[in-house]
């Protein structure tokens, strides 16, 4: 931690800065998908990328320095993704989009902290319909669980076409749904699929 003045016992905000810099890996930038591992453990949980007003550290800074996300695909910053593409399903840190429903990732040994602050209680064949219910689980959310409770993962695009959401009209109320049910930790991402128009589709199941 930053030291402090003896006299007021106030910390500056050139020390908090410096600690921020160190801490964040603003100079001192990952090289490899083990080095960013490392570094999750140690923050114990960080953004993917960094999010406008909130002020924690993400792979992106700790990779690319503290500079804006590059929208250029070669851009040398965008290794992140792969690395978090590589990671998917490999139990080395828990992926989703969390915290401000933007894409976090946290260490293993602080997830459970995190699960602990949702509404799942135990019983995930239960809970889901308790939140239902009560009001607290919208429908589209409700099928999109079921569907992976029922046949295990699929990527984003069968998905879809399971639960009814195909077409353009419906992309919106899809792609919330699954935000709002990795937010409560019910789903999370495990792969990348080849499907869609892309032939890149994120893979899910539940958590």
């Amino acid at each position: 931690m930053p030291s402090h003045s003896k006299t007021n016992n106030r910390i500056s905000i050139k020390a908090v800065e410096a600690y921020r810099a160190n801490t964040y890996r603003r100079n001192r930038p990952l090289t490899t998908a083990d080095q960013a591992i490392k570094f999750v453990r140690e923050r114990g949980f960080i953004f993917f990328w960094p999010i406008k007003d909130v002020e924690l550290p993400s792979l992106w800074m700790a990779v690319a320095g503290d500079r804006p996300v590059a929208s250029e695909h070669d851009d040398p910053g965008h290794v992140t993704w792969g690395w978090k593409d590589q990671m998917l399903g490999e139990r080395k840190w828990y992926y989703a989009k969390l915290l401000r429903k933007k894409a976090t990732l946290v260490s293993l040994e602080v997830a459970p902290y995190f699960y602990a602050l949702t509404e799942n209680y135990g019983d995930p064949d239960e809970d889901y319909l308790i939140q239902y219910e009560a009001g607290r689980l919208k429908h589209e959310n409700k099928r999109i669980y079921e569907a992976l409770l029922g046949e295990g993962p699929m990527d984003a695009v069968a998905l879809r076409r399971k639960v009814g959401l195909t077409g353009k009209g419906n992309k919106y109320r899809f792609d919330r749904a699954v935000v709002e049910l990795q937010t409560d930790m019910k789903i999370l991402p495990i792969g990348v699929a080849e499907a869609g128009v892309w032939n890149y589709a994120m893979e899910e199941d539940t958590a």
